[in-house]
């Protein structure tokens, strides 16, 4: 074997340790050799060769390593220390960092012996990558290191503790820390399986009794959860009976870092709690004059001692319960202070006044002169609204110290507005129509003399007039009365306010209304007179609805001189109208004449048949009105009863249905017309449905209606039979639980509010109520509902009156309960149910919720109430784990003005959307940044509260019976909106959201696809996004609805991705066109990586499920510029514009 050939087997062997290089040295001439290594083919490069190897390796090192490294990796390698190395046998190692494409990047030079034993002309030394090893050999010294200070720290706070409880959440299990020898006397264990259950069964043990049920309910895991859901710990005091002798502890709870754990801490406070008494009985023995000052302070919120010479102070407040003048605060350098103060809690427009007051010298040198100053401001506190306050100082006596007393004047302030706004209201009443609730004539007089005065003074002006008339209220007053003429005239408002919703409506006369057409409503005046025209003109072809005969004219310049002149023009036309009316309603009246004359006779033996059938149903419906027809010739029997109080022709009718659909209440007949059409037409076997049904005095009653269809032997239908349960004479008892039902519940709350009697109104339900119906059947669950009716009507017992409501829904109004009582009573209500309710021989657990609202303002009507108290429900159910909710706590806004803000918001909507409209934000094209849609937002606007935010009425409306009505109205003006932008911009989509009420109504679908034929819009250019609160709904009806929608064309978006409930899980679930990603994802993605990869994967997750993105909040060019290189498809926010009204969304679009 050669030199060579031994060099190269030697080499090999070095190998064998996976180096990315070798050198090889001659230790006697330093010559030397550099191979590199090819790990994928096991082969050696000769990379470079030399004469000396420990100068040029010195020679290299300046430039490759790193410079930190440079003098130990020098003083390593000289030859000496390499050669003891190997005389002694050991391996010579040597770590510095290399400078890789500018990152240090660590490695090791290693020694490896010579060829035989004991040889030392040459040696092999090895160059291997260690970057990974090193850094996970510092992170375990991190490591180790942070985990020696963590038990430091925790040895140090546990030693401030008797004891200490580290609970896993998910499995319940705990360990106890430390104990002190007093606490280890109780025996409590120090591990187990469930800290909850076994803490409370300790606690019964060791509690003083007075507190046994406090502490009790603070440990329940969701208790406890709740306590630190929006903060880090929660505190609470309580006693200990060891051995006879009472202890005070403080029991604390901590949420652990990894939002897994709870630490629990008890801590002996008998000594806080004895010098805090203490100090109390000192203070009492000490003021000498508490009394008279009490009395005097009792008017003050806040009350300052200040030495006027080293400005040292007290600070007292009147103790809220007791009426006791406390010292709050204590300090030095009390005008330096409150200079500090005013900048952070002085209103700004107040705060240089305040400040220039408050000067000592300034307040010397007035109260030489003045006995008393007296300053006005408003305070801001918690970034809230600002209070108004005063302030007043004066000398104390011996004339050392300032007395500076301040009030908060909030509701004297609220009562000088309210007066105001009284005198306001009286003169908008005086203008308002008491029937109707538009203006009236006095209104429009004033408006006309306005407008006059612009014709005069010759300005720039575009207006129009349109005149309707009601058509046959005098023939509707003399035959049905004047409630239903009343109602027929109230009706007919609401049809001209919904179509000229963006006009004044002024009522004239007995049956004439004037629409004075102004902006958006003058500029689409033919498109909206044409179409009211034609909703009347279906009104008299179907015969329902009101007859309302109309005529406009423009205002001409230089033509009219006055708007007189322009009022004839309309009139006449509105008679023109009116008497083609009168002949389109004739020719109705003439074909129905003939339909009826062209109507089969019923044989006598049919006729034989349907009385014997009347008379075996009338035996078993007692308390109900029976209806039976023969279907084949469309004649019936109806009970005589109902006859008599709803004045019909006879008991024998042909033609029943249509009679019958006369009496029931205008806003009621469509859904009734469209459920006969159903039967009579064999496409449904029944109805169940509930209307109201004039009388024969003109007033209506509640009546709930339910018939079936009985087929032949061929499977035709014969016979149509069913019974009217008229709620309005029959009393208001449920039949089930034996309580007042809702017709008796909203009885009495009218009753209470006309009264104005202060009560608190309370709604207490069961989750999940369908699963003990099928598991244990309807009898079972029949039995259950009845023996819960019982205990609420215990609990209540004589503080109030209970009733049962809707389904599982129960309520009590109380007029004797405070708030306090009533959470208390709901506490015992909820753990009975929960642990020992038993029905027959099985132990039942019901989940109860809880909604409270309180009356103490009466210029409201009970559905306002009951909306209310079914968002306070909701509330309870879907956020607060069934905690019984006031509905006056979760919302920002005075507690005062909510209620009337909610009625107020719900008579615009029955007068035509008043005050309701659109805004429209852009949707742009990602790459492109051309506009692709927009999305309509609902704004409110009123004289009284301004403009109202969404935020702030839709949760509480959504569970108003009116809410899918006004929904309706969005997705039309929406539409009606696109439709414009459709015509400049063919791909453009307008987005609508959609409430979860709206998607629980059966007939949604069939509304939007309705809408969409009316209007001819093309589906594909409708998509609707689906909010948070639409994820509260079943899954499968959400499902079915979206399926439905997406078949024939609509899309439909996930709104706010990534918040709430699981978005993944809906996702995966719904077929989605669009997921739009939560603004809170992009505020902070120009510095945060975490977030820029948060939106790359759901990006990707929304590709994998065949959906688009979007994504909101978009308000910088950064971030723009960021979000471009992902795969997104559209962006929405303030950087391309704010919400816009339509006419300048068009602006908005031509400026770009």
């Amino acid at each position: 074997m050669t030199p060579q050939d031994n060099i190269f087997r030697k080499i090999s062997e070095a190998l064998l340790m996976d180096y990315s290089s070798v050198y090889y040295v001659n230790a006697v001439t330093n010559e030397y050799y550099w191979y590199s290594v090819n790990p994928e083919f096991h082969s050696l490069s000769l990379e470079q060769g030399g004469d000396d190897f420990f100068r040029n390796i010195i020679r290299d090192c300046k430039k490759v390593i790193y410079e930190e490294d440079q003098h130990i990796f020098i003083e390593d390698i000289q030859k000496e220390n390499l050669l003891n190395a190997m005389k002694k046998g050991s391996m010579q190692n040597i770590e510095y960092r290399l400078v890789i494409n500018g990152v240090p990047v660590w490695h090791s030079l290693r020694l490896i012996r010579g060829f035989e034993e004991g040889d030392t002309d040459y040696f092999i030394l090895g160059v291997i990558n260690i970057d990974d090893e090193y850094r996970r050999r510092e992170q375990e010294r991190e490591i180790a290191r942070q985990r020696e200070v963590y038990n430091q720290i925790t040895a140090s706070l546990a030693g401030q503790y008797d004891t200490l409880y580290y609970i896993d959440i998910e499995t319940n299990t705990y360990v106890e820390i430390s104990s002190t020898d007093e606490y280890k006397k109780l025996n409590v264990p120090a591990t187990g399986s469930d800290f909850f259950a076994e803490s409370r069964r300790s606690i019964r043990k060791y509690v003083h009794p007075e507190d046994q049920d406090m502490i009790i309910r603070c440990h329940y895991k969701d208790v406890m959860l709740d306590n630190l859901k929006h903060r880090n710990s929660f505190s609470v005091a309580y006693r200990l009976v060891v051995n006879g002798h009472v202890k005070h502890v403080r029991h604390t709870e901590i949420m652990a870092s990894d939002r897994k754990h709870i630490v629990v801490c008890i801590e002996n406070i008998d000594e806080e709690v004895k010098a805090r008494l203490e100090l109390n009985e000192t203070k009492r023995k000490s003021v000498t004059y508490t009394q008279i000052a009490e009395s005097l302070a009792a008017h003050y919120d806040l009350i300052y001692y200040i030495n006027v010479e080293t400005e040292h102070y007290l600070e007292f407040a009147t103790h809220k319960i007791y009426g006791e003048l406390e010292i709050q605060e204590e300090g030095d350098g009390f005008f330096a202070t409150a200079m500090k103060n005013a900048d952070r809690i002085i209103y700004s427009d107040d705060r240089d006044r305040i400040k220039l007051f408050l000067d000592k010298d300034n307040l010397i040198s007035r109260l030489d002169t003045e006995r008393q100053l007296v300053e006005d401001y408003r305070m801001v506190v918690n970034g809230g609204d600002p209070q108004y306050t005063r302030m007043k100082i004066s000398w104390s006596s011996d004339r050392t110290h300032f007395i500076m007393c301040v009030e908060n004047r909030e509701e004297d302030v609220k009562k000088e507005k309210e007066h105001l706004q009284a005198l306001n209201m009286a003169n908008e009443i005086a203008r308002r129509d008491s029937l109707t609730g538009t203006r009236n004539k006095t209104a429009y007089n004033e408006y006309e003399k306005e407008l006059q005065s612009s014709i005069d003074n010759e300005e720039d002006l575009e207006f129009g007039i349109l005149i309707c008339d009601l058509n046959d209220l005098k023939l509707i007053n003399d035959t049905q009365g004047h409630k239903v003429g009343d109602e027929y005239i109230r009706t007919a408002c609401r049809l001209i306010c919904r179509v000229f919703a963006h006009s004044p409506v002024f009522r004239v006369g007995g049956d004439e209304f004037t629409v004075i057409l102004r902006g958006q409503d003058y500029t689409e005046r033919e498109v909206l007179v044409s179409g009211f025209r034609r909703q009347v003109e279906d009104n008299v072809r179907i015969g329902q609805g009101p007859i309302i005969a109309s005529g406009m004219a423009e205002y001409q310049a230089g033509k009219d001189k006055t708007v007189e002149d322009v009022f004839q023009r309309a009139d006449g036309r509105m008679y023109e109208n009116k008497n083609r009316l009168k002949e389109q309603k004739m020719l109705r009246e003439s074909r129905s004449m003939k339909e009826t004359a062209n109507m089969k006779t019923i044989t006598e033996e049919r006729r034989k048949i349907l009385d014997s059938l009347y008379k075996s149903y009338e035996v078993v419906s007692e308390g109900t009105y029976v209806y039976l027809c023969d279907m084949k010739y469309d004649f019936s029997r109806w009970s005589k009863n109902a006859v008599d109080t709803y004045g019909l022709p006879s008991e024998y009718m042909y033609g029943a249905g249509d009679i019958w659909e006369n009496c029931i209440h205008p806003e009621d007949r469509e859904a009734y017309h469209k459920g006969i059409d159903e039967i009579f037409s064999g496409n449904a076997a029944g109805h169940d449905m509930q209307y109201r049904a004039r009388r024969t005095d003109g007033k209506y009653d509640v009546c709930t209606c339910r018939g079936t269809v009985i087929r032949d032997l061929y499977g035709e239908p014969d016979y149509f039979v069913g019974t009217i349960r008229n709620h309005g004479s029959q009393g208001h008892v449920d039949t089930l639980t034996g309580l007042r039902n809702q017709y008796g519940f909203f009885e009495d709350l009218d009753s209470i509010i006309k009264r104005q009697a202060e009560v608190y109104v309370t709604i207490v339900g069961i989750s999940k109520f369908s699963e003990i119906n099928e598991v244990y059947g309807y009898h079972f669950g029949n039995r259950v509902l009845q023996l819960y009716a019982r205990k609420v009507f215990e609990v209540t017992g004589n503080t109030g009156t209970c009733y049962r409501i809707d389904g599982t829904k129960f309520a009590v109004i109380s007029s004797t309960s405070t708030w306090d009582e009533i959470q208390r009573s709901y506490r015992r209500f909820r753990e009975y149910f929960r642990e020992v309710f038993q029905v027959d021989d099985k132990m039942i657990m019901l989940e109860v919720n809880g909604g409270s609202v309180k009356i103490d303002r009466f210029d409201i009507d009970s559905q306002t109430v009951y909306a209310c108290l079914n968002y306070a429900y909701g509330e309870s159910k879907h956020r607060h784990q069934g905690d019984i909710i006031l509905f006056y706590n979760d919302l920002n806004e005075d507690n005062r003005q909510r209620l009337e803000k909610l009625h107020a918001i719900r008579a615009s909507i029955m007068h035509g959307y008043r005050g309701f409209y659109l805004m429209y934000q852009p949707v742009v094209d990602a790459q492109t940044e051309q506009l692709v849609g927009a999305e309509a937002l609902l704004r409110w606007k009123n004289d009284e509260y301004g403009t109202v935010p969404p935020d702030q009425f839709i949760p509480l409306l959504e569970s108003d019976p009116l809410f899918p009505e006004l929904g309706e109205w969005i997705i039309r003006e929406s539409i009606y909106a696109a439709k414009k932008l459709l015509m400049k911009n063919p791909d453009f989509v307008i987005n609508i959201n959609l409430s979860y009420t709206q998607l629980e109504k059966p007939d949604f679908v069939d509304m939007v696809f309705r809408i969409l034929e009316d209007m001819k819009y093309p589906p594909e250019h409708l998509c609707f996004e689906i909010t948070e609160r639409c994820r509260l709904l079943d899954i499968d009806l959400l499902k079915n609805v979206t399926t439905n929608l997406k078949a024939r064309g609509v899309l439909i978006a996930l709104d706010d991705f990534g918040t709430g409930f699981s978005s993944v899980g809906i996702v995966k679930e719904l077929p989605m066109d669009i997921i739009k990603i939560d603004r809170g994802f992009v505020e902070r993605i120009e510095e945060d990586d975490v977030d820029r990869e948060l939106i790359r994967h759901f990006a990707g997750l929304a590709s994998l499920f065949g959906a688009k993105v979007c994504v909101e909040g978009i308000e910088t060019e950064g971030m723009r510029d960021i979000l471009q290189k992902f795969h997104v498809e559209s962006f929405q926010g303030y950087y391309y514009a704010k919400p816009l009204l339509l006419d300048k969304l068009f602006e908005w679009e031509e400026g770009k």
